[in-house]
């Protein structure tokens, strides 16, 4: 019998099996499913550390600019650079920067910053800034060089100095984003040394060397900085030297070593020709870079071309042994022994190559013709047959330091003594000359900035040659004029102020430091330097400045007219307004239009006679100007420095506007017995002027000029004058040389003095006038003085001892490129001057007087090298390595760690 439960259990059984039932089965199954998938769906999975990451980076707000990336170039990656900074030269500072959330436009604004406030330029009423356009695209980094002048020190202040960087909207208002970089003094002596390699880091080997970092005693209280700072830049996209010219002046030597010429921008290229023209020196390691060059921007410079690979072994170094290695006596365990450390080649042959030399070259003497140099203007390029970093030689060989000073860079012999009551050696020159000289650390000159200041000697040479060209005894040089050599002493003596004077010991130091500045004994053909910037360096006290500053005190203001020319306007001013008015209206019939004609011709009479007076309406602009140019031999571009003076009787903000892209400008700095009056007639301090770099315009604005006063700007610039030399000079054996002037200005009162290489003896050729694109035979002769060299210079009203009224006189500085005693033997100097404005300033607004001079100074040839020297002794002239040595490796692990 069944059970009742399997009994109801049997009949629901059916209705599972019933087409009702089906339908409900697939409606209940189809609403699971969906509550499952709502459950899966409306719920995110968990997040990913990788998503999640991106949604943040997404979500995050970020700044709108990155921190700026500045580096003060010539520079390098390493942590030693500490962004070193020369006063008184123009520098090049590189900044990245980025924008993050939208496209900029604005302008860079760079000035020098000491305790918060702006550093004022040394003897002048302003302080400088430099302003710059930038457009960053947002998201995108962007470089971009700015140029700007950190300011000498004033005496006895040592305080802090900041590169301050600011980034401005472009239509002005306050800075987006402000940053300052902390910067480091460099002294007198010291220069950058470039390594420009392909593999630069194995040049490191020079910072140990007692040629970048002498060897001084450390209780003297003479300045212990090294003479070099190494840069060492990794050339991968860009290349970290400056695009100005005027930003190499602090680079005394750049290496090259196998790098690609064409990495280097078209503005680099064109400041390394610039550079070297004018004192720079390039050591090129020959192989693997002389092949690069021979088509590059180079080429036209080189000493000598590779003709092949060759095996140098040791047989090839046996002058170089011979000529730099001594014998040394050295302690060697308990024992003095004498050794000889000459080049050694354990590693066998060094590859090299078969130099070429071209027909200006030479070899240097004693180096068995593995090193050519040649001239580049007063610069140098040298190349040597082998790696200047092989190890054998850089590493191994214990008298590089020696070959490196002589033959490499060029310097004079050195010499090594002990410390009496020290376990030290100090470095000194064989001749014991000043051994922290700036000149003897580069060959960078610009006469403009570094010939001495020797006005006061030159007047008295005047005065003198006043009485004796005079036709009767009774002349008398000028008022003020000193005529004896020891009077002369006594003022300059007496020029100091008193607080100088009061320290006897002091006195006589500072006395002979000064002395020695102006090169008494002509070691440096009549060159000084300055105590801060040392030579090279922007100078407004230098031989040139201050000639070209007395020649303006002697021609500045404005020609007021006289009273016949007040006359002769009144009578013709009558003239057209009564008879010759009345005449042309009874002509035509018309008589009573005479006198509606009256107020026209008065207005138009008005402006002619401002016209013909140089008057503006109210008052009067002038300006005056002393230029000096200087030239390189066979060198299509000129070194232009203007002094220039601007007198209003309203005061009046002047702007120059420079086309050229190398143009720095600043106020002329005073001299020392001037006195402002600007910052007394504005009743304020330190006034901005500021430099702005567009393009290739550069602006020099906010010159103010207070009522009936004047002001002088001091501003140079490299002018190209065509793509043919200024001057190109072809010696002949026979007598004839021939002189070809390629510039589009007319020169005057030309005349051509050199020493003569064989006989030392001083000889001239007069030219007169030289036309633009013209040749000259030149034929020379010997002066009657040395001095007044030609007697048709005293005739020219330009040139003349005495000023003639309303001509500006250039005698000072003719005085000062004239002196014969500063030229070496086989040097050649064009003398002359142009009264046609130079190409590449406007000054607004104009002035309606203007009177422009322009010295023009062409080096048509130098002397020849001289027999590299080796040093008197080595550094272990006590019997071992000094211990300065191992104190300077340690300081470079130290730098290099930190």
């Amino acid at each position: 019998m069944a059970l009742k439960n399997d009994s109801a259990r049997n009949e629901f059984t059916p209705l599972f099996t019933s087409s009702l039932r089906n339908k409900w089965l697939t409606f209940f199954l189809l609403l699971g499913t969906l509550a499952t998938t709502g459950c899966s769906g409306c719920f995110e999975g968990a997040e990913t550390v990788e998503e999640r990451q991106k949604r943040l980076e997404k979500e995050e707000t970020k700044e709108d600019f990155e921190p700026p990336k500045l580096n003060v170039l010539p520079s390098d990656d390493r942590k030693t650079r500490l962004n070193r900074v020369k006063p008184g030269h123009w520098t090049n500072v590189s900044t990245q920067m980025k924008a993050n959330n939208f496209d900029f436009r604005g302008e860079l604004y760079a000035y020098t910053v000491s305790q918060n406030s702006p550093v004022p330029i040394r003897d002048t009423d302003y302080y400088f800034s430099s302003t710059r356009p930038l457009a960053l695209p947002k998201g995108k980094e962007r470089w971009s060089d700015v140029l700007f002048y950190p300011p000498l020190f004033n005496q006895n202040n040592k305080s802090t100095r900041m590169f301050a960087c600011d980034l401005r909207p472009a239509g002005g208002g306050r800075a987006v984003l402000v940053d300052r970089l902390p910067t480091t003094r460099m002294h007198k002596q010291e220069y950058y040394m470039v390594v420009l390699a392909s593999s630069a880091d194995a040049y490191q080997f020079l910072e140990a060397t007692d040629v970048i970092r002498p060897l001084h005693d450390l209780n003297s209280a003479e300045e212990t900085a090294p003479h070099y700072r190494l840069i060492l830049p990794k050339v991968v996209d860009r290349v970290a030297v400056p695009e100005n010219s005027m930003a190499w002046t602090s680079i005394a030597y750049v290496f090259w070593d196998d790098i690609d010429p064409n990495m280097l921008s078209l503005d680099q290229q064109q400041a390394m020709l610039d550079w070297l023209h004018y004192g720079g020196q390039l050591i090129i390691s020959g192989p693997d870079s002389l092949n690069q060059l021979k088509l590059s921007f180079l080429a036209d410079y080189l000493p000598a071309e590779d003709t092949g690979s060759i095996e140098l072994g040791i047989e090839r170094f046996a002058e170089i042994n011979d000529t730099f290695v001594q014998e040394e006596r050295i302690w060697e365990q308990g024992n003095m022994n004498t050794y000889r450390y000459t080049i050694k080649l354990p590693s066998g042959p060094l590859r090299g190559s078969e130099l070429k030399l071209h027909p200006n070259a030479q070899y240097v003497p004693n180096t068995g013709d593995l090193v050519a140099e040649r001239h580049v203007g007063r610069g140098r390029i040298a190349v040597t047959a082998f790696q200047i970093r092989a190890p054998d030689l850089s590493k191994n060989w214990k008298n590089f330091d020696s070959f490196f000073n002589a033959v490499l860079l060029r310097r004079p012999a050195r010499d090594f003594k002990e410390v009496q009551g020290a376990s030290e050696i100090v470095t000194l020159w064989a001749d014991r000359e000043a051994f922290n000289d700036p000149r003897r650390v580069t060959s960078l000159r610009f006469m403009s900035r570094d010939l001495s200041n020797n006005l006061p000697a030159n007047q008295l040479k005047d005065a003198k040659l006043l009485v004796k060209t005079s036709p009767d005894s009774s002349a008398k040089p000028e008022e003020g004029t000193v005529t004896d050599l020891e009077e002369l002493r006594i003022r300059q003596f007496a020029q100091r102020t008193p607080s100088q004077n009061n320290n006897q010991a002091l006195e006589e130091q500072a006395l002979r430091e000064a002395i020695q500045r102006q090169d008494p004994n002509n070691l440096y053909s009549g060159f000084g330097y300055d105590d801060q910037s040392g030579v090279a360096g922007w100078n407004d006290k230098s031989g040139i400045s201050a000639a070209a500053r007395e020649c303006l005190r002697d021609a500045a203001g404005i020609s007021i007219p006289n009273g016949n020319f007040v006359l002769r306007v009144t009578a013709g001013y009558l003239l057209v307004l009564v008879p010759l008015n009345w005449l042309v209206f009874w002509l035509i019939g018309r008589v009573e239009w005479a006198w509606i004609a009256a107020p026209v011709i008065a207005i138009f009479g008005a402006l002619f006679v401002i016209k013909l007076a140089e008057l503006d309406i109210g008052f009067a602009r002038s300006r005056t100007e002393i230029a000096f140019m200087e030239v390189q031999p066979n060198y299509h571009r000129a070194h232009l420095t203007r002094f220039t003076s601007l007198y209003t009787s309203l005061s009046t903000s002047y702007d120059m506007l420079f086309t050229e892209s190398t143009a720095v400008a600043l106020p002329f700095g005073r001299s020392q017995d001037s006195q402002s009056n600007q910052a007394r007639r504005f009743n304020s301090g330190f006034s901005e002027v500021q430099y702005r770099q567009e393009g290739n315009d550069i602006k020099l604005s906010g010159l103010q000029v207070a009522s009936n006063s004047s002001t002088m700007v001091h501003s140079e610039y490299f002018l190209s004058s065509s793509s043919q030399p200024v001057f190109q000079w072809n010696v002949n054996q026979e007598g004839q040389d021939q002189l070809t002037y390629g510039s589009s200005q007319t020169l005057h009162d030309v005349g051509i003095v050199r020493r003569n290489a064989r006989t030392k003896a001083i000889e001239v050729a007069w030219l007169g006038d030289l036309e633009p694109d013209s040749k000259q035979k030149v034929t020379f002769s010997k002066p009657q003085d040395e001095w007044e060299l030609f007697p048709q210079w005293l005739e020219s009203p330009v040139l003349s001892l005495n000023r003639a009224a309303g001509e500006v006189n250039l005698r000072h500085l003719l005085n000062a490129v004239k002196e014969v005693k500063h030229l070496n033997p086989g040097e050649t100097r064009l003398i002359g001057w142009t009264d046609e404005d130079m190409p590449g300033l406007t000054i607004s607004p104009a002035s309606s007087q203007r009177t422009i001079r322009t010295m023009v100074l062409g080096h048509l040839s130098y002397g020849e090298f001289p027999v590299p020297k080796a040093d008197l002794h080595t550094r272990r002239v006590g019997g071992q390595e000094p211990a300065q040595m191992q104190a300077i490796e340690l300081d470079l692990l130290e730098e290099a760690t930190n």
